[in-house]
């Protein structure tokens, strides 16, 4: 009965799409001067984006064979950057660190995030729900340097809420930055319990999209509430989740600050990813060529995993 009501619903919006169309026929003179117009408007963007994005990652992708500090001539060294990198005492090291987090980061960009959507989407309280969804959207305001700081005073062994609670269960104080073990996991703590962040509004606008048509055929075929979320809220938003599943990885990937402004890559190499690997490269020891490889790398791996990502959700859709 559900699939029915999905088919008959996308009939529709199909036949509403494709009236107009016939209806129109041959398009006028005035209608194609008008999307010429539209043309000229989208040049100048056009030709910023040229600019500023991809003529210098075009730019990038070439010097990553070269040898280059930043002032004197680049030297041409084939694929000596990407050899030197992939065979680097930290490749294995950074790899296995990139991975930790992209993982623990998309799980907490959509388990967490969906669960908040869920349970404020079924409240039947209208202004309530406006309430919370306010209060977890106020802190999306706050600077991302501001919440890494917030983060670093309650994990601070010494002075910090953290383990000012778990001395009260005889716990001992925990190094959470200092550690070899703790550093990589408190960085993917910062931000508990994770619900404050983009993916929450997008998957909170694709539980709201659904048709209460839809959710009342649900009920009258004894769907409870704990089987609907898989049967209809997760394959309905399947779009909603590719989406945060991609952005949430290239940013995962690409997001060095918490790295930069308490661990330094450390200690030793334990929190070490590529992308701060890339930044020290080329902007503490001028190896620019160097850094530049690395973040070529970085790019294909990203592409790489967006597709497997995209067909993966194809195949289930």
């Amino acid at each position: 009965m559900i699939e029915h009501n999905v088919a008959k619903k996308g009939h529709e919006l199909e036949r509403d799409v494709s009236a107009p169309a016939t209806a129109t026929g041959a398009p006028t003179r005035g209608s194609m001067r008008g999307e010429l117009r539209k043309a000229l408007l989208l040049i100048p963007s056009v030709l910023l984006i040229l600019c500023f994005s991809y003529y210098p990652a075009v730019r990038a992708v070439v010097g990553s064979f070269t040898q280059w500090n930043g002032f004197n001539a680049p030297v041409f060294v084939g694929f000596q950057n990407y050899v030197s990198y992939v065979t680097s005492s930290t490749f294995g090291v950074e790899m296995r660190n990139i991975c930790i987090l992209f993982i623990g980061g998309i799980l907490a960009s959509i388990v967490f995030p969906f669960i908040g959507a869920e349970l404020l989407n079924g409240l039947p309280n209208g202004r309530a729900q406006t309430v919370i969804k306010y209060l977890f959207v106020i802190p999306l305001a706050i600077p991302q340097v501001v919440l890494i700081y917030i983060w670093a005073n309650l994990l601070n062994p010494n002075t910090g809420m953290v383990d000012a609670l778990l001395s009260l269960a005889h716990v001992s104080p925990i190094q959470w930055f200092s550690g070899p073990r703790t550093a990589l996991l408190s960085i993917l703590l910062i931000g508990f319990p994770w619900i404050s962040q983009l993916s929450f509004l997008i998957l909170l606008a694709g539980l709201q999209s659904i048709e209460k048509d839809i959710r009342d055929a649900a009920m009258i075929d004894g769907i409870g509430a704990f089987a609907r979320v898989f049967k209809i809220d997760i394959p309905m938003i399947m779009s909603q989740i590719q989406f945060v599943v991609v952005i949430s990885g290239i940013g995962i990937v690409q997001n060095i600050v918490p790295i930069l402004l308490l661990t330094n890559g450390g200690p030793g190499n334990a929190t070490m990813v590529p992308g701060f690997d890339m930044y020290e490269s080329a902007f503490q020891y001028n190896e620019l060529g160097y850094g530049m490889a690395i973040g070529t790398l970085l790019f294909v791996a990203m592409m790489a995993v967006t597709l497997i990502v995209l067909r993966v959700f194809r195949a289930r859709t």
